[in-house]
């Protein structure tokens, strides 16, 4: 009995170990879900690369910024650089991805054509994500004031929480037209009727960062991590999603 013991005592040692090594090789990163698409396919990349496993949190920069600082567990947060850098999140460094465009999309059945056609009144329902939360909704807003449409068509305006919701409205055609950003229009281009370019000097500059946290738990996956996001490889697969 005694020596089954001790067998028993070793392979809960061993196991206990396994789990350790899994959890120091592993990587957190939380990243605004308007570029859920991409990230999923860069730490798929890397991952097989690797072998290091990345757990993925998605949402808006309203839930993410507050889910990092309480957890302490995160290595990168991405997402605009303007928007992080007014947070209280303490970070030791940062790798530009790339810059972040905000567009249009119509529901299949729409006949909008042009940004210059939101006040008409065939156009009934405009899909937005929260301003206060997601930064394209914010570059939403900016220009929708900047273009002198702002009260025109905000009783028209349905505000969501995500870009991915922003979407979902638009494919489903619920709403006339939806403003996303250009990675996840790129991703639903088969569903939707038209994407429509924003005149970019009527919004401010989204320029999307990878931000290392100051107290990032994985030292050496979040290490191998950003030489994996400067390969090749990587760039390759951020061009491919409009950055």
């Amino acid at each position: 009995m005694r020596f089954f013991r001790c067998v028993a005592v070793f392979i809960l040692l061993i196991c206990c170990q396994a789990t350790t090594v899994l959890a120091e090789d592993g990587l957190i990163i939380a990243a605004g879900a308007g570029y859920k698409r991409l990230v999923e396919q860069a730490c798929a990349a890397f991952t097989a690369q690797s072998g290091i496993q990345v757990q993925q949190v998605f949402g808006n920069m309203g839930q993410i910024v507050p889910q990092v600082k309480e957890s302490g567990n995160f290595d990168f947060i991405l997402g605009d650089k303007s928007h992080l850098e007014t947070t209280d999140l303490a970070f030791s460094g940062e790798l530009v991805i790339g810059r972040g465009k905000l567009v249009a999309v119509t529901a299949k059945e729409s006949k909008l054509a042009s940004l210059d056609q939101l006040t008409d009144p065939a156009v009934t329902r405009i899909a937005v994500a929260d301003s206060k939360k997601a930064i394209y909704g914010h570059a939403a807003a900016e220009f929708l004031t900047r273009k002198g449409v702002w009260d025109q068509v905000q009783p028209k305006l349905l505000v969501v929480g995500t870009v991915p919701q922003v979407t979902a409205y638009v494919v489903s055609g619920e709403v006339d037209v939806g403003f996303i950003n250009l990675t996840e229009a790129m991703a639903v281009a088969s569903k939707v009727g038209r994407v429509l370019p924003v005149d970019e000097t009527l919004y401010s500059p989204v320029l999307i960062v990878a931000k290392r946290m100051q107290q990032s738990p994985h030292a050496k996956a979040a290490d191998a991590f950003v030489a994996f996001l400067q390969t090749a490889e990587a760039q390759a697969l951020i061009k491919q999603h409009g950055l």
